[in-house]
């Protein structure tokens, strides 16, 4: 009998044996199904940040093994909360049958087994593509290859039938072009600087005859524009010593030119302020020359000026309470590479218990805002401020409404507050803005444009493929780019923009 008892726990135990082996087995073989689906699908076309020329895109992802079906969504936000659409179906494909409007777009994928076990959003992998039609935008009109390599461009109405392109060419110097016909411009000449230096920014007034460079070890050159173009003219100057000078902007106010640069080159990392006076027709330094100006901590790459409202914080004769008094207030920004934008103001005057300080004599610091990238140009206007971010693209500031006056004993940073950000398929070099309409030189990306209505929620627009953007400039009616290859390239602003 016990021998008989031993046989049948054996066969007992063998047979649990074996249950748990097949429950173990079928566990593991779920766990396998299970963990193939947890992967994200493989999205393929379009790529991320890619140019879709077409109303009606094709969306396309790589096969799942063991899949027997696929959930697609198409939103206008990352986060998928405004959806265009949602679908399951068996196929690796999706085309859209519905037309879509100009703007970013984001796509997701995940798979579902034969289980019916759903995986994985792609989440790691969610890709936006910028549905694009340019033609309401823009249209080319005219490309003028010129000497050098264009890196700036600054145009202005020099009459009531004379407007003039002034580009900085690189080490071809300045070069000037009559686009008062923009579809047949005439290349006026140019004029080389001292020592072979490279042309990099270029800022001028309307209607008088001398172009300001920033032209890099040349410091600030001066470039007398007068007809015949003459190299030996005598108002054909180097100014200054402020050397690596990567970009200048000015303002002309009571008559006077005044004047900012930004330079880099580690212990020439400044931003400047100059005022500028003609002496027997010359130009020259005046009075104003800020030494050693300000110093900031990377390299000044770029600079713009602009003036709005702003309230300004007083302190009393006691020093024991506040207040406050609206003006417009007179601001310096400054791309300043991996430290971001950086805001100085030079309002000529800030009145305190009757007294008027001339802050253009003594600008002061006001404070800085971070960009993820590194800052290279900068455009302000109504408050916001726009930088070109190179591989960051567009990134945008809230200026604060408040600033403390001069007097206060230990003035506080303003610091602008970055309130939006819009990637692109280039290196973003630079910017223009035009009523609602923020332009980009997008470096291999070309001509960008985004819509900033709201500030706080740019949209993308348009694109137009350039070899290299490196300059932009824009009004109404035209917008110009600054191209390594091409030269400068004219388009017809779209009749969209008003």
């Amino acid at each position: 009998m016990k021998k008989v008892a031993k046989i049948k726990w054996y066969i007992i135990a063998t047979l649990a044996i074996a249950l748990l082996y097949t429950i173990q087995s079928c566990t593991r073989e779920k766990i396998i199904i299970y963990s193939q689906f947890t992967q994200p699908v493989d999205l393929a076309e379009p790529s991320d940040s890619g140019i879709i020329f077409e109303e009606v895109p094709g969306l396309v992802w790589h096969s799942l093994a063991e899949a027997e079906s696929y959930q697609v969504q198409m939103a206008r936000s990352a986060l998928f909360t405004e959806l265009v659409f949602s679908e399951t179906l068996t196929d690796t494909f999706y085309v859209y049958e519905s037309s879509l409007t100009n703007g970013q777009y984001y796509w997701r994928v995940r798979a579902k087994n034969n289980n019916g076990i759903w995986g994985d959003w792609s989440d790691a992998m969610v890709w936006s593509f910028f549905i694009n039609d340019n033609s309401l935008y823009m249209n080319l009109l005219s490309v003028v290859p010129t000497i050098g390599i264009a890196q700036d461009i600054f145009v202005v109405e020099e009459g009531p039938d004379s407007t003039i392109a002034y580009i900085a060419d690189g080490q071809a110097g300045l070069m000037i072009v009559n686009v008062s016909n923009p579809e047949e411009p005439v290349v006026v000449g140019s004029v080389d600087l001292f020592n072979n230096d490279r042309a990099l920014s270029v800022w001028k007034v309307p209607g008088d005859e001398i172009a300001y460079v920033a032209d890099l070890d040349g410091k600030i050159t001066t470039i007398d524009t007068h007809l015949p173009l003459d190299p030996f003219s005598m108002r054909n100057l180097s100014l200054g010593w402020d050397q690596n000078l990567q970009d200048i902007a000015g303002i002309v106010l009571q008559d006077t030119i005044y004047l900012f640069g930004v330079s880099s080159n580690f212990q020439r990392r400044k931003v400047n302020f100059y005022q500028v006076v003609y002496r027997d027709g010359i130009p020259g330094f005046g009075d104003v020359y800020v030494v050693p100006a300000f110093t900031i901590p990377a390299d000044g790459l770029g600079v713009c000026q602009d003036s709005i409202p702003i309230v300004v914080e007083y302190y009393d004769e006691e020093r024991d309470s506040t207040s406050y008094e609206a003006q417009t207030g007179m601001f310096v920004f400054a791309a300043v590479s991996q430290a971001g934008l950086w805001w100085y103001d030079f309002s000529t005057t800030r009145s305190f218990e009757g007294v008027d300080t001339m802050l253009i004599y003594s600008p002061r610091y006001l404070g800085w805002g971070d960009t993820p990238s590194s800052a290279l140009a900068v455009f302000a206007k109504g408050g916001y401020v726009y930088v070109a971010d190179d591989y960051g693209g567009l990134q945008i500031f809230d200026l604060p409404d408040t600033i403390p006056a001069f007097d206060h004993d230990a003035p506080y940073e303003a610091i602008p507050e970055l309130i939006s950000s819009i990637n692109t398929s280039g290196r973003t070099k630079d910017v223009h803005v035009v009523n609602n309409y923020c332009y980009l030189a997008d470096g291999s990306g070309g001509l960008k444009i985004i819509d900033i209505t709201n500030p706080a929620s740019p949209v993308f627009l348009a694109a137009y493929s350039t070899p290299y953007a490196y300059g932009v400039w824009a009004d109404e009616n035209y917008i110009y780019i600054a191209d390594r290859d091409n030269g400068m390239m004219i388009f017809e602003n779209g009749e969209l923009i008003d």
